[in-house]
């Protein structure tokens, strides 16, 4: 049943000014095994019951809704023995080597992931122990799609507050494995699970410092959240159960995106196309275009991964970063903002100045 959405308000900014800290490169981690349209198709296909006539409209749709989000190609580990934590581990080391860094410099560990094999103790402690890491300060961030960025928005907090934490490590990833269900008997079926066939897994990590870091980095210069629990229900994963989403009434949502990145521009005093590079969570490259459009940003301004690794969640804007790093080098002074929207409703921003030695 459609819902009444209220007007945006906007109310006072929780826009964090934070001129010291700095965002590293990011390490990923991407599973080996690729899935095409046809292949995820097939899946579904063998898991249909009903009859040829209705498995020819249900085939459409979904190469329908694939076509409109341009999804094409995503890579999934369903193999039970994966972890989560190694993911992550994988993505910190990547993160670490291609940072020049070590884990000595490391005093605080977040992982901020949707994906956990375990309710207790906190993903972070096996990312440690998986890292080598036998004491330090660890703990878990949850917020959806978002929660890598709440992530580092904790850790500018900490980094903030403790004047002997010099470097935080923020890790996340993503392996649906058995919460993804291919089981779609119906077109009513595929309306909540249309989503999960977009998503990929992955991992990512960052690491956020008082200091720069010598390969290049973000300047962070603010960070913003803001929250609609309203929404709380329209996307899920059940503690038992498999990942549904109602992504017709989920997507209505991004009108209250724009006002709330109008106004982060306005506090930063940027113009929409002061912005070099918008790193932006990816659930489809159309909504992407669609927020930047509205927000007056050009659209070649988006970074779009969206047709090469599918949704992947909270490890979105680490993989993001990162491909756009492999496709150019960039220079001392361009302004990025990156930004992820997720159920519940929540969306969060940091913004910042890539800035290069030498």
């Amino acid at each position: 049943m459609s819902r009444q959405f209220e007007q945006p308000i906007v109310r006072g900014s929780n826009l964090i000014m934070n001129p010291n800290l700095y965002l590293s490169k990011p390490g990923v981690r991407i599973p080996e095994d690729r899935y095409d349209n046809d292949r995820i198709v097939d899946l579904v296909k063998q898991n249909y019951r009903g009859n040829r006539v209705a498995w020819v409209a249900i085939e459409a749709a979904i190469r329908k809704i694939l076509g409109k989000c341009n999804t094409k190609v995503r890579y999934l580990d369903f193999d039970r023995n994966s972890r989560v934590a190694g993911y992550a581990a994988d993505a910190a080391r990547d993160c670490l080597s291609k940072n020049n860094a070590t884990l000595n410099d490391v005093d605080l560990v977040i992982f901020g992931g949707v994906a956990r094999q375990y309710f207790e103790p906190a993903t972070a402690m096996e990312v440690c122990t998986n890292l080598g890491i036998t004491e330090t300060h660890a703990f878990d961030v949850t917020s959806a799609c978002v929660g890598h960025l709440e992530s580092v928005q904790t850790a500018c907090g900490y980094l903030s507050m403790h004047t002997d934490y010099r470097t935080a490590l923020v890790v996340t990833a993503e392996l649906t494995q058995e919460f993804l269900s291919f089981d779609i008997q119906s077109l009513s079926d595929l309306q909540y699970k249309a989503a999960g066939l977009t998503i990929g897994n992955g991992a990512a990590a960052f690491l956020i410092s008082k200091n720069p870091w010598p390969g290049g980095c973000m300047r962070i210069v603010s960070t913003d959240t803001y929250s609609m629990p309203a929404h709380w229900d329209l996307c899920q994963v059940p503690i038992r159960g498999t990942f549904s989403s109602s992504s017709t009434e989920l997507m209505k949502l991004h009108k209250h995106i724009i006002p709330r990145l109008k106004v982060v521009l306005e506090k930063l005093g940027w113009d929409p196309n002061d912005v070099a590079h918008y790193c932006f969570h990816q659930p489809s490259e159309f909504m992407t275009q669609k927020v930047l459009a509205k927000v007056g940003a050009d659209l070649d301004k988006g970074v779009y991964t969206h047709h090469i690794y599918g949704n992947n969640a909270s490890a979105t804007i680490g993989i993001v970063l990162d491909y756009l790093l492999s496709q150019k080098e960039l220079s001392s002074g361009e302004k990025l903002m990156l930004g992820s929207a997720a159920s519940g409703f929540t969306m969060a921003t940091i913004s910042g100045i890539w800035e290069k030695k030498g």
